[in-house]
């Protein structure tokens, strides 16, 4: 997929998340950001009940002629802010539609929303609400996949929130995804 532009992720990785995904379906999938494997994680989900999540307008037109499931979803940090913010979870609650506070949701993938960090510089949202708000919304016993672990504030954020020690593989996958079980 990468090396046709469909996707950021390498093989290896988009084979251990649908290897995860696959043990768990049908489920019900949520996926905070959208992208050209969005796709993908609809059809290994076929049966079950999969959302996305996505702020950006450009890429909800990309998808517009589909049927997936998509709400326009809007973040209220950046990601330069992420020390100062510091896990206050009044600050990183979003308003969401009232179907994904009220789903039970067995799996959830954060990809989103756009948030670089040094080295590169600060910018977008970052993805503080996205990791808080997965942790929030997924049952007990879920799992949520987190990519760009490789950077501060995911590592950081996913690991105060989901515990480092929930980790269901022994480390990242190829050093940039994390796939925590919620305890």
């Amino acid at each position: 997929m990468k090396s046709k532009g469909y996707g950021l992720m390498s093989e290896g990785q988009y084979l251990e998340i649908s290897k995860f995904l696959d043990e768990q379906t049908p489920c019900n999938l949520l996926v905070f950001g959208l992208g050209m494997d969005s796709l993908l994680w609809e059809k290994i989900n076929q049966s079950g009940k999969t959302v996305f999540l996505e702020d950006d307008d450009s890429w909800i037109c990309k998808f517009k002629n589909t049927d997936l499931r998509i709400y326009n979803v809007e973040y209220t940090t950046e990601a330069k802010d992420h020390k100062e913010i510091n896990f206050n979870t009044t600050l990183l609650h979003m308003s969401l539609p009232k179907e994904v506070l009220e789903t039970k949701w067995d799996f959830i993938i954060v990809d989103g929303p756009l948030g670089h960090n040094p080295p590169r510089p600060y910018k977008g949202p970052g993805r503080m609400q996205s990791i808080y708000m997965a942790h929030l919304l997924l049952k007990k016993g879920g799992i949520c996949v987190i990519d760009d672990m490789g950077r501060s504030i995911e590592s950081r954020y996913a690991n105060h929130f989901f515990g480092r020690e929930n980790l269901m593989t022994p480390r990242l996958i190829e050093n940039k995804i994390g796939v925590y079980k919620k305890k």
